[in-house]
């Protein structure tokens, strides 16, 4: 139990897949104390980045506290292995984590809702919570139902962005792909992921998944700057 709803709490987990210890931090809406229902979880990446005003994990949670919305947040250290973990190889055993030993780690300590789970990301872990919808897409069950994915750095591996995507469409060309992917870029074509993304959303849009919700937007913010709008109009999409 939270010590108190509405405060974060600390926790950690050690991964068997990655080998890294990560540090969580855990945020509960002010309703969760005196109820008995089970709240949609958002999982933020980097949620010890600092990121303008304060940390990810500070502005999304005063995001979704200003906005009212009954969900959990945790934020997910490790910033500092984004290259190894964000990144190919090192993505495959890191979705292992967040699926095999994360998720369950949570749902068992707090009345998390299993047919709600939202990953976030921005940047290397925007283009992470892209690999994670196609490494899920690619198996047999999705463990996440939303992708919000923030100037994702999909150009950085694009060979490795093509096969991993190439792998979930032989999948999921005839079966339903039950997601959200929510994909958001700044409008700065020379320092911002502008063309990535693009190319990531005009692809699947082509693939014409059965099930599936896409959405672009398009800010005219810096390449860091652009995670807080998108993140509060992607609450609108995930909440309506």
């Amino acid at each position: 139990m939270p010590s108190a709803a509405g405060h974060p709490i600390s926790d950690s987990i050690k991964s068997a897949e990655t080998g890294a210890t990560y540090q969580l931090t855990i945020y509960f809406p002010a309703s969760y104390s005196g109820s008995t229902k089970a709240y949609p979880v958002i999982y933020a990446l980097d949620g010890d980045a600092v990121n303008a005003p304060s940390g990810r994990f500070e502005n999304l949670r005063g995001i979704l506290e200003r906005k009212g919305i009954d969900a959990v947040l945790v934020g997910i250290g490790g910033t500092s292995r984004r290259s190894t973990d964000y990144t190919f190889p090192g993505a495959v055993p890191y979705h292992h984590f967040l699926t095999k030993e994360l998720v369950p780690f949570i749902e068992s300590k707090y009345r998390a809702d299993s047919t709600k789970r939202i990953l976030t990301g921005h940047s290397l872990s925007g283009s992470m919570t892209g690999y994670a919808l196609f490494l899920e897409g690619a198996g047999t069950t999705l463990t996440f139902s939303h992708f919000l994915s923030f100037d994702g750095s999909y150009g950085y591996q694009q060979a490795e962005t093509d096969t991993y995507e190439q792998k979930m469409y032989e999948v999921r060309k005839d079966k339903a792909l039950p997601a959200t992917l929510i994909l958001a870029r700044c409008g700065d074509t020379t320092q911002c992921n502008y063309q990535p993304v693009d190319a990531v959303y005009q692809k699947l849009l082509q693939r014409g998944y059965s099930g599936f919700q896409i959405v672009e937007k398009t800010y005219s913010t810096s390449h860091v700057a652009v995670d807080l709008p998108a993140f509060e109009d992607a609450l609108a999409v995930v909440f309506k």
